[in-house]
């Protein structure tokens, strides 16, 4: 029996890794109430322990009703996510931990077989180990593996895809099993970045035919067949959804765009987020010096992948980055293998780099602070439609020197309090469950922790009395400064009709306690003058 020392030592990189990425992502992480998304996943998978099928509505509170196309039959998003979530509240309870539990595990999962992976994939410890590192250090993936919904999972299945993909070219006979079952449990967490990934590995595939043998050619078709068996009938059994999403996301914002001109719109976001976060665009030349010759066939697999994934994401209304979270490792191990191999005589400058990539953003955006001081002279020029306007709010924002990474460690060593924290703590003492509550936003996440029956933000009419009603942001100042929107006008005919007391919490009037999106995510706790305003029913007990 091997000492436990010993085995350690022998495997003390990826056990550094296990312990760092644990941290990483544990590390408070039932801290903060779950925001808008997470909320509204969550409840999704809260109708599977009472119905074993993810549902609408638990018969009491219902969600996103403008994808009901099956009789109240949840299919807006594939199943695997929110079994694995249900199995965890099953296990643990209602708690905003258990909730984030199994996405959480997901991320520890994916840092170990992200090093298991690139070392197989090119044979160099030190680039499976800087290519894992990068994973747990990068923070919108680390805040994703923390979100309640399947944003981080796709990072982890990619990798797994990949391993498994890459068998086909060995000599000896190639087993299908799992590709196939990766590839299922993939479209049914996330179809349209599984269809990214497949896409590259099917073109490559075709470009590299001779290189497999007969027999593992026709595995590959076995594979293919298998696949789209357990996928197609999904697909077209949930294609009456699609019409309903894309009339419900053009409702949302005049900047949904769905031309090709909005197509490449997204397609520059995209690459904008890239640069700031995943890959500097200033290492792109670095791939065709002789240093990584000896990668090429990996350095091409990698780049097609993340080619057809960033292309089919464009599919999606908006350049979130959720949406290509899948290509996340392949960006890490193409920045592993370059720094690895390029400075690999000179270890003080190659470490000099891993610290100013994973701890701040200099190399990212350094190119574009000249262009930065140029724009804001000019930003008349930018008011000529609310994209510009959006796109140059966001260019100025983001280019601007930061490091994420501290903020993310404040983050995760201090308790944050978002305006839902407030709220909910408010109703814990002064609602019950069963009250009838209004609320803006936010409406699944309340009813998670307080069992109210919610109202939601377009749902109120003149008719209603509802035993609380939340205002913050927007609706706030829309009922009190009589605004001509419909829901402002309800809002006010039932507070008019109807005695309520008004109460204002110390909390602040923002909309969302937090968001997973980095570019927007809060590192601290949010404090506003505005504050939220509450009204009571009369006679409420």
């Amino acid at each position: 029996m091997v000492p436990l020392k010993h085995f350690i030592f022998k495997h003390l990189p990826l056990f550094f890794l296990a312990v760092y990425s644990t941290l990483m992502i544990f590390s408070g992480l039932g801290n903060g109430a779950l925001q808008v998304d997470e909320g509204a996943d969550t409840f999704i998978s809260t109708t599977l322990l009472k119905s074993h099928f993810p549902r609408h509505s638990d018969g009491i509170n219902s969600s996103m009703l403008f994808a009901n196309v099956h009789e109240g039959l949840f299919v807006y998003r594939p199943w695997v996510p929110y079994y694995i979530q249900s199995f965890s509240l099953s296990l643990f309870g209602q708690t905003t931990f258990a909730a984030r539990l199994p996405f959480a595990l997901i991320g520890v999962f994916a840092v170990i077989f992200l090093y298991r992976f690139a070392l197989k994939f090119t044979g160099q410890k030190f680039v499976a180990f800087l290519a894992a590192f990068f994973l747990a250090s990068s923070i919108p993936a680390l805040i994703f593996f923390r979100t309640a919904r399947y944003v981080g999972v796709p990072i982890f299945l990619s990798i797994l895809l990949l391993n498994f993909y890459i068998d086909i070219y060995k000599n000896k006979k190639w087993n299908p099993i799992g590709l196939i079952v990766i590839s299922i449990i993939f479209f049914h967490t996330m179809y349209v970045e599984f269809a990214g990934m497949i896409a590259g590995l099917l073109i490559h595939f075709f470009i590299h035919f001779k290189d497999i043998s007969i027999e593992n050619r026709k595995r590959a078709g076995w594979a293919a067949g298998i696949t789209g068996v357990f996928c197609i009938p999904w697909f077209i059994f949930i294609s009456p959804v699609f019409p309903q999403i894309y009339k419900h996301l053009a409702s949302m914002s005049i900047l949904i765009d769905h031309s090709w001109q909005g197509a490449f719109k997204r397609f520059l976001g995209f690459l904008f987020q890239i640069n700031n976060y995943l890959f500097p665009l200033i290492f792109l030349p670095l791939l065709f010096l002789k240093q990584i010759r000896p990668f090429t066939n990996q350095v091409s697999l990698l780049l097609l992948c993340i080619i057809t994934t960033l292309l089919t994401a464009l599919a999606h209304a908006m350049p979130l980055m959720q949406y290509i979270s899948a290509g996340f490792p392949l960006f890490f191990l193409l920045s592993a293998i370059l720094l690895a191999n390029i400075f690999s005589k000179y270890p003080v400058t190659r470490s000099l780099l891993v610290a100013l990539l994973i701890t701040s953003n200099w190399i990212h955006i350094g190119i574009f602070s000249p262009l930065k001081m140029e724009l804001k002279d000019h930003p008349a020029w930018f008011q000529k439609s609310p994209y510009l306007k959006k796109a140059y709010d966001s260019f100025i924002r983001e280019i601007n020197f930061k490091s994420v990474y501290f903020d993310y460690l404040y983050e995760i060593s201090h308790d944050y309090k978002g305006p839902l924290d407030i709220i909910i703590t408010f109703f814990k003492t002064h609602g019950s469950p069963g009250d009838s509550c209004y609320i803006d936003n936010e409406g699944e996440s309340l009813a998670y922790y307080t069992g109210m029956k919610i109202i939601h933000r377009d749902d109120i009419s003149a008719l209603d009395t509802p035993d609380w009603i939340v205002l913050r942001g927007d609706y706030r100042h829309a009922v009190e400064e009589n605004s001509s929107s419909q829901i402002a006008q309800n809002l006010r005919e039932v507070l008019s009709k109807h005695p309520y007391s008004k109460i204002e919490l110390n909390a602040p009037s923002i909309r969302v306690n937090n968001s997973y999106d980095i570019q927007i995510h809060l590192f601290r706790s949010p404090s506003s003058a505005d504050k939220i305003v509450i009204y009571k029913r009369a006679n409420l007990s």
